[in-house]
């Protein structure tokens, strides 16, 4: 009996080590795809991650455009690369441009004889391919691009290779959709920016900024485990620079982000459309919203730019109700009991992202009791203005919070803008509002 125990538990044991092995390199991988967004950084990391843990001799990125249904070689690693950037696939073309076509996964253990084989790149840098593996990167249902290394320095690829770079291509799908989506809002704001300069043009031209900017909001509510929430976003002109975010980070944690950027119209609308994509960026990296707020902030901050925002970030436990939060700032939140009693959440104020740097962001932690509310919201409620130039004020903020006791977030969030618009009247909105509301602990049925 003991001859047959101790190899199964040696085989136990190598096959834990490997997979322990395959987990952290997945781990460092997440890590580093959430350094960066820019194009280049970023998909440099990918090919060289790719390549190094493969220990391949060349690896590629190989994306899809959509609109010429080709492929193009963007990144890749090895000698020749410029020669390679320069050829396109149609699709089903090769080995690449099958799997672009199909959606799956292939090993090749040799190149040459595969029937789908093409060895128009081969031939244009005149290195051979003996083996490869070639990956789709698949967001949404819709793939991206494709992953391929080529020539194992040491033998053939085996299948644990080509598991490995599956799992690898899984957090690339993710960071390559933040870079497309990045560029994607440079590029509308540039064109943008261009045609402003015709005013016969410049009701259309705010039209599309608007739809851009609100494209970027996650909607207007959520429901997750115990949790249910509620936002709105009213500019005060076309665009604003008032945001709000909320993201299910799975392992019962929901992220929840509002703030209010430091000036109005289209530039601000392009800081606050920036920061929607940060927050989406960085949101799985890091555990902690105060790591999350100096990751963002570095990225910000700027020696050319005049711009800053207030953002209150916080991580809800929708299983427990602990909540863990960081004030960049910010209006400080109001937490409304189940018995309808209000409260000032207690913050420690940190300075807004984009005026420094280096700066260190603090945490704080409170457990939300079941059927609390807590709201969040920007200066344009309480500094609304009516005709006689009174102010809405944050006594009236909390006189109408603490007639929202039972209320759900929804309910919550638009008697406080009914209230807001019926002070103000006739009265033009003169600064951004945006308000969420997230009750932990939803109501028995």
């Amino acid at each position: 009996m003991v001859f047959w125990i101790v190899p199964l538990t040696l085989g136990v044991a190598i096959y834990c080590y490997y997979e322990w092995r395959r987990m952290r390199t997945l781990f460092q991988v997440s890590l580093r795809l959430s350094s960066t967004i820019e194009r280049k950084a970023l998909l440099g990391v990918i090919m060289e991650t790719a390549a190094k843990t493969l220990r391949a001799e060349g690896s590629s990125i190989i994306l899809v455009d959509k609109e010429k249904q080709e492929l193009y070689f963007e990144v890749a690693t090895g000698e020749k690369t410029d020669e390679v950037r320069e050829i396109r696939l149609r699709m089903g073309e090769g080995i690449a441009g099958w799997v672009a076509q199909s959606g799956e996964s292939v090993l090749i253990p040799n190149a040459a004889k595969d029937p789908r084989w093409s060895n128009r790149v081969a031939n244009r840098v005149g290195v051979a391919t003996r083996n490869m593996v070639c990956v789709p990167v698949v967001s949404g249902g819709e793939t991206l691009g494709v992953l391929q290394v080529i020539n194992k320095r040491s033998g053939t690829f085996r299948r644990g290779d080509l598991r490995l770079l599956e799992m690898i291509a899984s957090p690339t799908s993710g960071a390559l959709e933040n870079m497309l989506l990045y560029e994607a809002l440079v590029k509308s704001m540039e064109t943008l920016k261009e045609t402003t300069a015709a005013k016969e043009r410049m009701e259309s031209e705010l039209k599309i900024a608007q739809d851009i900017q609100r494209s970027f909001l996650p909607g207007t509510g959520l429901r997750v485990g115990e949790a249910e929430l509620a936002a709105r976003l009213h500019p005060a002109r076309e665009v604003g620079g008032d945001l709000y975010h909320y993201m299910n980070l799975g392992d019962d944690r929901l992220l929840i982000c509002l703030g209010d950027v430091s000036d109005k119209g289209m530039p601000a609308a392009l800081f606050m459309s920036g920061l929607m994509i940060w927050i989406q960026a960085k949101a799985k990296a890091h555990q902690s919203p105060a790591a999350m707020m100096e990751d963002i902030n570095r990225e910000v901050s700027t020696e050319d730019s005049t711009m800053f925002a207030t953002m209150f970030l916080a991580v809800l436990d929708v299983r427990t109700g602990l909540l863990t939060y960081c004030d960049g700032g910010h209006c400080s939140p109001v937490v409304i009991a189940a018995n309808g009693a209000v409260s000032t959440l207690a913050t420690t104020k940190n300075l807004p992202v984009g005026i420094y740097e280096d700066i260190t962001y603090e945490d704080r932690e409170i457990m939300m009791p079941p059927g609390s509310t807590l709201v969040l919201y920007t200066d344009g409620i309480t500094e609304a203005e009516n005709a006689d130039g009174a102010w809405f004020t944050a006594e009236g903020l909390l006189a109408v919070l603490n007639s929202c006791g039972g209320k759900s977030p929804q309910e919550t969030v638009e008697t406080l803008l009914d209230r807001v618009h019926d002070f103000a009247g006739a009265k033009p909105q003169s600064d951004d509002i945006a308000v969420m509301a997230v009750r932990y602990g939803l109501p028995q049925v």
